[in-house]
């Protein structure tokens, strides 16, 4: 197909991408053309190979595309550390969504700091928690100068943290009000909506009726709704309906989390779940995002009772010193008959005694400290004061990949951290193989292997349908005028490297990646440039 281009002889170029294919975005099938950046924008598409340019880059046999737009990443502290981003710019990812289930940072009175920082763990980093304003956190951000555009989400684990506390209640009247006008104050310093945790403390103590208040908030200035549902597993369905309830009542724009079925149990319910989206779809926004792995990863606290959360992470691990909560704790620990303990590998932990156990099952983690995989699990989560993390085998392959190619699916990597740079002496960090191979592995399996998606039909998933869904102005797009975030890949070679046995493994066949006309790759290796900027919701 060729689409309508235009020749632009006046123009010299930065930038001048010549005789690749271009995928748009917008979902029509490749044609050949020429892309030209001047300074952070595309300055033209068409035929161009005979312009001036002070840097040419020949695409023969390559696509140009947008670059992709990882929707759900965990990245927000991690990027003041790691700013680089490699694990994101080798993948092609020029635009990373943070905040998401609940988690953000900020804002949180200054009290309760630390114990936020605890309870989310999972996002943490070496970073100085110095903030207390939303603002102020994307101010620190945005002073690291990222490789990545970022565009933030509030966690309402924040905000329930910062007015209610940890407390397992029904805010009050009073309280309600004052998390309504701290959200609009987030929006106004530059959220682009709410995410909820609604499996994760304080964000799982609210019920629908606060949720659909501060998700009048978010509907009143267009932002999005973002849910990490209420279960993933034996009540999906149920907390599919609540989600699809609040949004109605709301009408906020729905995004739902990592859609899954999780544990054996449960697989084959997302040909409910979908039915249930599809329905809502017809008349109102709504979409959900996933990864193409069967393994998810979380804090290895997540498979504790919700109980056990009340009055936050500290109160928790206060009820681990104590024998008798401990022993109620370890009891439905032991009861969860869904729980495959060969299939929950100890990811990243903070202590040197712990280290070797990185990537080991916690079958063979209680072998090694001699005791059960339960009692495994209740030592590391204390011993390291909550610090530690899991990759968890729960989902069928055959869900996934039905998820995944569904029209209404966008893509995210759940990515909880951003590795030290490759070149970086010591060990790394366990992480789960997504945060290195997405977006190639899509590409790779679902299109180029399995043919359940054509290449313009995944690429717009990646990229021009995730920036509608946000909001986003000027980006997801190959088009003049559009800001310079773009991908160059191979179509025959690009593929994630990434493994649960090497997951530090760079995906192969990408080769240029630009990010507001800054290239962040060249040749397929990293540039160190960092030319990403912080997207705040109604200036950007």
């Amino acid at each position: 197909m060729t689409a309508h281009c235009t020749s632009h002889p006046a123009l010299s170029f930065d930038w001048l991408i010549v005789n690749g294919r271009v995928i748009d975005g917008t979902g029509r099938p490749p044609f050949f053309a020429d892309v030209g950046i001047v300074g952070d924008k595309i300055a033209a598409v068409g035929q161009l190979f005979h312009a001036p340019a002070r840097n040419r880059i020949d695409a023969m046999g390559k696509f140009i595309a947008p670059g992709f737009i990882d929707l759900h990443t965990h990245f927000d502290t991690a990027l003041i550390v790691h700013p680089e981003a490699h694990c994101s710019v080798s993948q092609g990812v020029t635009t990373v969504v943070i905040g998401n289930c609940g988690h953000s940072p900020a804002p949180i009175q200054k009290e309760r700091r630390n114990e936020l920082k605890q309870l989310l763990s999972v996002i943490d980093s070496t970073a100085d928690w110095r903030w207390e304003r939303f603002g102020e956190f994307l101010d620190d951000l945005e002073s690291t100068r990222p490789s990545v555009n970022v565009v933030p989400l509030v966690g309402h684990c924040a905000l329930r943290a910062s007015v209610v506390g940890f407390e397992n209640r029904p805010a009050t009247d009073e309280e309600l009000k004052a998390m309504q006008k701290l959200l609009e104050e987030c929006m106004e310093e530059g959220a682009w909506g709410l995410s909820s945790g609604l499996i994760y403390p304080p964000s799982a103590f609210a019920n629908i009726n606060e949720l659909v208040a501060l998700t009048k908030v978010v509907a009143k200035r267009g932002g999005l709704y973002s849910t990490h549902i209420r279960s993933e597993s034996d009540a999906l369905v149920t907390a599919i309906t609540e989600a699809l309830q609040t949004a109605l009542r709301s009408g906020v724009k729905l995004q739902i989390s990592h859609h899954k079925a999780s544990r054996r149990p449960n697989w084959g319910k997302v040909a409910v779940t979908l039915q249930l989206i599809e329905r809502f779809a017809l008349h109102h926004d709504i979409n959900f995002d996933a990864y193409p792995y069967t393994a998810g990863s979380a804090n290895l606290s997540q498979l504790l009772p919700l109980w056990a959360f009340e009055g936050g992470a500290v109160a928790m691990l206060k009820r681990l010193e104590d024998s008798h909560q401990r022993e109620r704790i370890l009891e439905a620990l032991k009861s969860d008959e869904t729980l495959e303990w060969d299939k929950i590998i100890v990811a990243s932990v903070l202590s040197d005694e712990y280290r070797s156990l990185q990537g080991k099952p916690l079958t063979e983690v209680a072998r090694e400290l001699g005791t059960s995989p339960p009692e495994a699990a209740l030592q590391l989560i204390e011993r390291e004061s909550n610090a530690v993390t899991m990759v968890w085998f729960v989902m069928d392959e055959r869900d996934v990949e039905q998820v995944l190619a569904h029209p209404l699916c966008l893509i995210g990597s759940d990515a909880l951290t951003i590795p030290p740079p490759i070149e970086s002496p010591g060990p790394k960090p366990y992480v789960h193989p997504r945060t290195y191979g997405t977006f190639p592995k899509v590409l790779r399996w679902l299109v180029r292997e399995k043919g359940k998606l054509t290449w313009h039909e995944a690429i717009a998933k990646m990229t021009g349908k995730t920036a509608l869904k946000l909001g986003l102005k000027m980006r997801g797009l190959v088009r003049e005028g559009y800001f310079a975030d773009l991908v160059v890949f191979d179509p025959n070679e690009i593929a994630d490297q990434a493994t649960y046995e090497n997951p530090h493994a760079p995906a192969k066949g990408i080769e240029w990646v630009f990010v507001n006309g800054v290239p962040s790759l060249a040749k397929g290796q990293p540039t160190k440039e960092r030319g990403g900027r912080v997207l705040r919701f109604g200036r950007d």
